[in-house]
Parts: C-alpha cells; structure tokens; sequence
C-alpha cells in the first residue's frame, strides 16, 4: 500500500482548513474510527489495521496520509505526543486531534494547523 505525499496532504490540509473551526480541538468522528483497507489477500472488505505491536515501530506519515490515526490505541497517540512536546492528556478525540495538528506542523508549518 502506498500514498502519493503531495495529494495525500492537499486533501488533509484542505480538510482540516475547511472544518478546524468547528473541530474544537477534537478529532471528528472520520478520524476516531476511520475506514480499514481492504485485505489483498482474503479480499475481507474494511479489516487491515496497519498498527504494528511495536510503538517504535508505528510509521506515523503512512498513518496520517491514509487517515489511520485512529487505529491506534491511546497510550500510542500518547507516546507520539510525549516525543513530539505536544500535551498528551486527556480523551482519545483530543489526542488524536493533537497528533493529527502535530504531524501537519512537522509536513508545513505555515498551515493551519496551529494550536
């Protein structure tokens, strides 16, 4: 599975500078529970979870373009967090809110992805 980085991202910042005001620091329902890959190999429809068992491990960038943050579990949106100086307390919604503006920032930091 792979991304194209500059679509990929478009469609995000786009997203994010259409719907930021009304987000109100929480991830939208799309990001909590996104829609799962397709297996190639069993053709199952909606079940691959790209989340390996290792957080070290965990490729944010593939995660953030495919909008599969939210596969992960709290304590990996926290540790991301906790690497990255972002504050990492509080729901799962804002956590992951925060992983998403935290990645955006690192791809452009002039977006609109403050907080």
């Amino acid at each position: 599975m792979q991304y194209d980085l500059k679509e990929k991202f478009a469609e995000l910042w786009e997203y994010i500078a259409n719907n930021r005001c009304f987000m109100h620091n929480r991830a939208p329902d799309q990001w909590l529970n996104p829609a799962l890959p397709n297996c190639r190999h069993c053709e199952q429809s909606n079940c691959v979870r790209p989340i390996p068992t290792k957080k070290k491990a965990i490729n944010w960038l593939f995660l953030l373009l495919g909008q599969l943050l939210g596969c992960c579990k709290l304590a990996e949106l926290k540790y991301f967090c906790k690497h990255t100086s972002n504050h990492r307390t509080g729901a799962k919604d804002r956590v992951l809110y925060s992983t998403y503006m935290g990645l955006c920032t690192q791809l452009d930091s002039t977006g609109p992805f403050h907080m």
